[in-house]
């Protein structure tokens, strides 16, 4: 083809992602509209509202293991653990 702005097989230098590989060379993916591909930063930026972010902490929570009811919780159970100890001492 003469014409190299239509031809698909010429690479382009604006579609492409703008990420650097460890070589030096540029990432062979086509880029998005913010200059980088999926890979590298072209998809979702994460939730932006209220109801998205707390969407995601609920979807992201698996266990409450180290939430703060159960910090204190495990600090209760030590002081009555150390409570129990000093009251077999004294027995």
């Amino acid at each position: 083809m003469a014409d190299d702005a239509r031809d698909p097989m010429v690479p382009r230098s604006e579609n492409q992602c703008g990420a650097r590989t460890r070589q030096g060379g540029a990432c062979g993916n086509l880029g998005m509209t913010n200059g980088r591909c999926r890979f590298h930063g072209g998809l979702s930026t994460g939730p932006r509202t209220a109801e998205g972010m707390a969407r995601m902490r609920a979807a992201n929570t698996i266990h409450g293991a180290r939430g703060q009811d159960a910090q204190r919780f495990r600090k209760m159970l030590r002081s009555l653990e150390a409570d129990a100890r000093r009251l077999g001492e004294l027995a």
